[in-house]
């Protein structure tokens, strides 16, 4: 029982031991990342520990140091790809995991493409439950390489074209312009030169227009190989040179640019100064594939001026070394072809057969080390096809049953939009029934008024007619009573003949044809004259503008309705005011009316004269509205609007 309490509480010990070990590592590798140093003695410890409670801001330096050290230093890039893993599994961001799910990815692409993949797939679908565009955009574009890697390129024409889009709705405009670079690429490589050169062009226009030095003079840089001219073509690649100087980091991209100069330069001597440009430039920017492929194009240029030493120095003290320690069995396999190529120009032909077997073994395990990655990765890519199958063939279930749920609803749908159809047909047939009796109405009122406005003129012009024998007989008649007073005589005719005239405008305004031949003002302002002296209240006219430009049938209307407001007036009103004014107010005559009069109850219908109808049918007929307000012994109100 001791012994098994002993095992216990060793177990015990050992894995507190472990977990304090583990903090430990963490924690000091998150100081040197923050100090940018491997030094673990670093005397600014405390610095550095305040820097590493900002998670993203340590996340932002490992992404750095994993990306510049994933080719040259494979091991050291996972050691920090998994720092960065350790940092998002602890944190409770999923915005911080999906960041380190795209770190550790980095770190695995060189060699490790599946697991890579699945950490691309991994950061992808965190970053869309959390919403980060520049995440997203980032692992959409990184698994569209492994595509490319794995010759899917329709797939990885459609994730670039994902980027594209993330990136300009997060406005990263670096990884727009990098999306813009490898479609190019991509194109370039399905013989579709003038979209490559589209692509390119995007990625020039958008570095340019955020002054990104990096992607402009790659995409400078590749629009070059479309110079027919070296002249033209060689311009390109130095302005692209000039730009990537610009800013420190592209040591890389410039190294790989002189390597370019130098292969189509056709002088031995400038092509070795370009060789030995991207040398220094490579070994400055720890950048050792193209330092590789520099040495060996330098061993090349050598060869042709027949500097055989200098050349075999290149692979055998340079080249080959560091693909050794790279571990590219690729690149060592070129690089022993080559330098078999160098002992057939020396005239060692045994040795050159030697290199030659040499390289044939590299090119071997190279390819089978490719194709083991190949099927370590198409298996990944394959699982993922298989997932999705899956998930297609549980939709098409679902939306067997969703297409029987929509059916139901499609009838249910159907029978209410009948049943609605039906009501609504019903609706406009009594709605139209309702407009034909209120057109019938009016038409009615329109044929009452155009009898009323007949016999008016019949009685206008009959009284008229007798003015003038009326007067003449009434003239005679005082003549012949000899009332011998001669200011009396003098004072009936003069009322006499007031009288007539009056007649007379009566009778005139009584004729449509008079009145057509009159405005709406003179009309107005000769009825108000005409009836203040009968009036025992006081008739105030208002009219603003002083012209209305109405039309004969209009200017009929609106005067009756005057008309009849007034007789109404004197008729009922024996004292206080009479308002009126006339106003036109946006496209519409407005006409308000008030008095003080005695006023009725309009809930009481037999007080609803044939005055009022006609107001009201006359409004109708112009399109317009009257609206009467009126209380007993509160006067009336009445507010008419007619279009003009």
């Amino acid at each position: 029982m001791n012994c098994f309490q002993n095992s216990v509480s060793l177990q015990i010990k050992l894995f507190l031991m472990r977990r304090f070990l583990f903090s430990l590592t963490i924690l000091i590798f998150g100081m040197m990342v923050c100090n940018c140093s491997y030094n673990s003695s670093d005397k600014n410890s405390a610095k550095n520990q305040t820097r590493l409670l900002s998670s993203d801001d340590t996340l932002n330096r490992l992404d750095s140091i994993v990306n510049a050290c994933r080719v040259s230093d494979i091991a050291r890039a996972r050691k920090f790809g998994q720092l960065a893993l350790s940092i998002g599994l602890q944190s409770n961001s999923e915005e911080i995991l999906a960041r380190s799910f795209l770190i550790m990815g980095i770190a695995l692409s060189y060699q490790n493409s599946d697991s890579s993949f699945m950490y691309y797939s991994k950061a992808l679908k965190l970053s869309q439950n959390c919403h980060s565009d520049w995440i997203q955009s980032k692992a959409l574009y990184n698994l569209a390489m492994i595509y490319m890697f794995a010759f899917d390129q329709k797939t990885a024409l459609m994730l670039l074209d994902s980027a594209i889009c993330i990136s300009r709705k997060a406005k990263d405009f670096s990884m727009l312009s990098n999306a813009f670079n490898v479609l190019g690429n991509l194109k370039m490589d399905l013989q579709d030169t003038a979209g490559s050169k589209v692509m390119y062009d995007s990625a020039i226009h958008i570095a340019k227009a955020h002054n990104i030095s990096n992607q402009l003079g790659i995409a400078l840089a590749s629009l070059s190989r479309f110079e027919r001219k070296y002249e033209e073509s060689e311009k390109m690649r130095k302005k692209a040179i000039e730009v990537l100087r610009s800013q420190s980091g592209n040591e890389e991209e410039i190294a790989a640019i002189y390597n370019n100069i130098g292969m189509r330069n056709p002088n031995p001597d400038t092509a070795i100064n370009c060789f030995e440009s991207a040398i220094k430039i490579a070994n400055n920017g720890n950048c050792p594939e193209v330092l590789i492929a520099s040495y060996n194009n330098l061993a090349y240029s050598l060869l042709d001026k027949k500097e055989i030493e200098k050349a075999e120095d290149c692979l055998v003290n340079h080249a080959i070394p560091i693909a050794e320690r790279l571990d590219n069995l690729d690149l060592l396999s070129n690089l022993h072809d080559s330098y078999c190529d160098i002992m057939i120009a020396a005239g060692n032909k045994d040795e050159a057969l030697a290199h030659e077997r040499i390289a044939l073994q590299l090119r071997y395990k190279a390819d089978q080390r490719k194709a083991s990655g190949q099927i370590r990765l198409l298996a990944a890519l394959l699982d993922v096809k298989n997932k999705e199958l899956r998930i297609q063939n549980n939709e098409h279930d679902l939306q067997i049953k969703e297409s029987k749920i929509r059916f139901i609803a499609f009838l249910l749908f159907s029978t209410l939009m009948i049943l609605l159809l039906t009501i609504i047909l019903y609706q406009w047939k009594v709605q139209r029934n309702k407009l034909n009796s209120q057109k019938s109405l009016l038409e009615s009122a329109k044929k009452l008024i155009d009898m009323e406005e007949n016999v008016k003129g019949r009685v206008a012009m009959e009284l008229h007619d007798l003015t003038t024998p009326f007067y003449t007989v009434m003239s005679q008649q005082i003549e012949k009573a000899q009332i011998g007073d001669g200011k009396i005589e003098s004072d009936l005719k003069i009322g006499l003949s007031n009288m007539t005239e009056n007649i007379r405008q009566i009778s005139h305004r009584m004729d449509n044809n008079f009145i057509g031949q009159l405005s709406v003002t003179e009309l107005v302002r000769g009825l108000c004259n005409d009836l203040r002296p009968v009036s025992s209240a006081s008739i105030t006219c208002t009219l603003h503008p002083e012209d209305f430009d109405l039309g004969n049938e209009k200017t009929i209307h609106i005067y009756r309705i005057v008309q009849e407001l007034l007789t109404n007036a004197v008729k009922y009103v024996f004292s206080g005011e009479i308002s009126l004014s006339l106003s036109k107010e946006s496209g519409m005559l407005v006409i308000l009316y008030q008095d003080s009069g005695p006023g009725f109850d309009m809930n009481c219908q037999g007080k609803i004269g044939l005055g009022i109808n006609n107001i009201l049918e006359r409004a109708k007929i112009l399109n317009g509205k009257a609206l009467l307000s009126s209380n007993l012994g509160k006067g009336t109100k009445w507010n008419i609007v007619i279009p003009v």
